[in-house]
């Protein structure tokens, strides 16, 4: 074995093995710390589901409160209770008809989708300001949609006052350009 190693070639091989790990293991040490840090990123997710008479969704409204969204299929009301964190109680309830804001035709059957999505909307100040949540609902059968906000008081929610008030249009619009029968 040892006249192998004394042998030229054996003895390179050998020599550029040890000199390789060597290098490999000063490398992994090097770089086995990271040399700089990537942000933390919070994500803030909102979840939905529907079925064939009802369909439910979360969404933001201030400073890690939730609101419970649903929308009952069949009356086309679509409510929001807000939990109150201080006292583990129901602390809101917003209401709003879709029927009407649809414009649904008496005796159609409306294919209704909702989905919420978090917004920031720039105040005045007062106590009373948009949520940090909008809610979408459109009509799957004529693709008309509308988009509600709530109107929020802060200054309620901090002194637990319960807070009741209708669900505000924001806007309203169609995803489609022709009429589907």
């Amino acid at each position: 074995m040892l006249r192998l190693l004394k042998s030229g070639r054996w003895g390179l091989l050998f020599c550029g093995l040890a000199v390789g790990a060597a290098v490999g293991a000063i490398v992994a040490v090097q770089f086995s710390s990271p040399r700089f840090q990537l942000p933390t990123t919070l994500l803030n997710a909102s979840s939905t589901h529907g079925g064939t008479t009802m369909a439910i969704a979360t969404g933001p409204i201030q400073d890690g409160v939730e609101g419970f969204f649903v929308l009952d299929f069949i009356t086309g009301e679509l409510t929001c209770s807000v939990l109150n964190p201080r006292t583990g109680a129901m602390g809101g309830a917003y209401r709003a008809n879709v029927v009407a804001d649809l414009g649904v035709e008496q005796g159609k059957q409306p294919q209704y989708l909702m989905v919420t999505g978090a917004a920031n909307f720039r105040t005045q100040g007062g106590n009373i300001a948009p949520a940090e949540s909008v809610v979408y609902v459109a009509d799957a059968n004529t693709g008309r949609y509308v988009a509600y906000w709530l109107p929020w008081n802060r200054q309620a929610a901090q002194y637990n006052f319960a807070q009741a008030s209708p669900m505000m249009v924001l806007g309203t619009g169609s995803a489609r350009n022709i009429q589907v029968e």
